[in-house]
């Protein structure tokens, strides 16, 4: 059964790849009658860690656990309508949906899923609803939506490096809840209520609170400070994050990450990622990412800090075609406080090679 729906799963992804592709063949989206968007991505990688071992999940690297293996990661089927001011209230009515197959699916732990290859994971699925304002735009959000916490984000596209950020584990993937967004010239707001992270059902009483302020800055730059608290079968839960990007001579984007979460059960941790995107050509970029991870104050993990650098060499080898990417990856971990933290050994070595195609909703 699981080999069936595998199959099935990626037979339904590539005709509607290819049928994408020759019925707009210039463009990077397709659009179904004449206000919804599909948008389809892949991930395939190769990864080889020095201290893995077949079958054995990696450290520290969720979506991307496997070594010395070929994998088809994840294949996204996106489903958009955006609500605009038009003639009818229906026209302020849209919604989104991002549906994943592949092995990823199992491992973000949303939606139907096999024994070990993975099935269906639907990790947003909402209704968004325009409200018309004269001072800015409001959206309220309902159904399933991704965090608003850190810079990483659970598409691969949407990245520049291969394997996720240590601070990307350690904050919650969606929500199952409420949401409001408004926006008046360079000032972004949110404020939102959920059942819990990562949660599609409430297990209990307890719901967590979001909410997050961003200022708009010339040349890309961008800053935000996001805040999540609740309460988990008498476990209060607070998190924060503070995000900054800013781009030089067209050439360089610095991205600053800073994440703390507070667990009354747990303990305590804080983590801080810095990001140097470099344009090399037209056609080849460099992505640079260093961290720090502080668990020493964790129940789980006491005396533990992580560190990790990752670089990655992103080519865009035809330039006609803007959504298809190679990447090459080095990264190395390192782990103070527990010598045997990576498989046996205190630090690890990882090399990686991505194939990435996508068609934007």
């Amino acid at each position: 059964m699981r080999s069936t729906v595998s199959k099935f799963s990626l037979m339904i992804a590539a005709v509607l790849l290819l049928g994408a592709q020759f019925a707009v063949p210039k463009a990077n989206a397709v659009d179904i009658g004449n206000s919804i968007g599909l948008g389809v991505s892949l991930d395939t990688t190769y990864q080889y860690v020095s201290n893995g071992e077949v079958g054995e999940g990696i450290v520290e690297r969720g979506l991307y656990p496997e070594h010395n293996d070929f994998s088809i990661d994840a294949i996204t089927l996106s489903l958009e309508k955006v609500p605009t001011v038009g003639e009818g209230v229906m026209d302020q009515v849209g919604f989104r949906a991002d549906v994943l197959f592949g092995e990823q699916s199992e491992r973000l732990g949303f939606g139907f899923n096999s024994d070990g290859d993975g099935a269906v994971s639907p990790y947003q699925a909402y209704i968004n609803v325009l409200v018309p304002s004269g001072a800015g735009g409001l959206n309220i959000y309902a159904g399933q939506f991704t965090t608003l916490a850190g810079w990483e984000l659970i598409e691969a596209k949407d990245n520049t490096n291969i394997t996720r950020s240590l601070l990307f584990y350690r904050i919650p993937f969606a929500h199952s809840g409420v949401r409001a967004t408004f926006s008046a010239g360079s000032l972004d707001l949110a404020l939102g209520l959920s059942n819990d992270w990562d949660a599609v059902d409430d297990v209990d009483d307890g719901k967590t609170f979001e909410g997050q302020v961003a200022l708009n800055f010339p040349n890309d730059g961008w800053l935000g400070v996001t805040g999540y608290f609740g309460d988990t079968d008498g476990d209060t839960r607070t998190l924060v994050t503070v995000v900054g990007t800013m781009t030089l001579m067209e050439k360089v984007t610095l991205i600053a990450d800073f994440e703390y979460t507070s667990h009354d059960a747990g303990g305590d941790r804080w983590g801080f990622a810095g990001y140097a995107i470099v344009s090399l050509a037209d056609s080849m970029s460099l992505a640079l990412r260093g961290e720090y991870v502080d668990e020493s104050e964790r129940v789980d993990t006491p005396d533990l800090e992580l560190y990790e650098f990752t670089s990655t060499l992103i080519l865009t080898p035809f330039e006609s075609v803007g959504n298809f990417e190679t990447r090459l990856e080095y990264r190395y971990d390192k782990a103070d406080g527990d010598d045997a933290y990576f498989a046996g050994e205190e630090d690890q070595h990882g090399f990686a090679v991505q194939l990435l195609y996508w068609l934007d909703v």
